[in-house]
């Protein structure tokens, strides 16, 4: 299933962010990660759309088992090929390609999984509601699902955006965008300018729903809001699976 993250989540994204990733901000992300699932050391944990696998390294020595998938096969040989950081233990994660349509997980496979930055949410409303069904299914009844992403209230309030800057090895970053408050879509295109003048682009369209949204379609993937955590740039959702 093609889809427009092939061309942004690739060397356009990483290339253009991998300075600031830092391993304190990972090891800071996960620990709120961490926090709000209340994980426990016998817990199985989901990585959805883990990435080059920042969070779940960090988070892998703390629970029982952590699977981290993703639909990138380039981010996860780095994922694989990723030491540990300095406080990490070494319990790699199991890493998976799958696609968060589709995730290739029996029914009730974890206690806890999570969703940063936005990366369950790139689709229309109604797939969008299917990969958080598609989430609900393999986590077990009494289980726990953490989303995360961008405020749209705050977004609402500055709706357009652009930045440029230049990185360490000279190629500038370029981006602009457009959130579209009655949609709840951002549109963001982002380029990057090697020195060489070799130049990646795309546009991302990530849909960031609000807190009165989060009601009825977290009913309709069977779940119920235990938490939601609302801070100026961020919204992180914390839902329950009934018993």
């Amino acid at each position: 299933m093609e889809h427009w993250g092939d061309a942004y989540y690739g060397d356009l994204y990483l290339d253009s962010v991998e300075d600031l990733l830092t391993p304190r901000l990972s090891g800071i992300e996960a620990e709120a990660i961490a926090r709000l699932l209340a994980l426990g050391p016998g817990d199985r944990v989901l990585d959805l759309a883990c990435g080059h696998g920042r969070h779940a390294r960090v988070l892998a020595g703390r629970v029982a088992s952590l699977v981290g998938l993703d639909r990138s096969g380039a981010y996860l040989r780095r994922a694989v090929r990723s030491a540990p950081q300095q406080g990490e233990r070494e319990t790699p994660p199991a890493y998976v390609r799958g696609d968060v349509r589709a995730l290739p997980f029996r029914d009730g496979a974890f206690d806890a999984a999570y969703s940063w930055y936005a990366s369950l949410f790139m689709f229309d409303d109604p797939i969008n509601a299917r990969c958080l069904a598609g989430a609900a299914r393999v986590i077990r009844p009494g289980g726990r699902l953490l989303v995360h992403h961008a405020n749209p209230a705050a977004l609402a309030k500055r709706p357009s955006d652009a930045a440029r800057r230049t990185l360490a090895d000279g190629s500038v970053v370029e981006e602009t965008s457009e959130f579209d408050a009655t949609a709840g879509v951002d549109r963001c295109t982002r380029r990057l300018v090697r020195p060489s003048g070799a130049t990646l682009a795309a546009t991302a369209e990530l849909r960031y729903y609000t807190v009165s949204e989060w009601g009825p379609l977290s009913r309709s993937a069977g779940l119920r809001i235990a938490e939601a955590n609302e801070t100026p740039q961020d919204l992180a959702v914390l839902l329950e699976k009934p018993t």
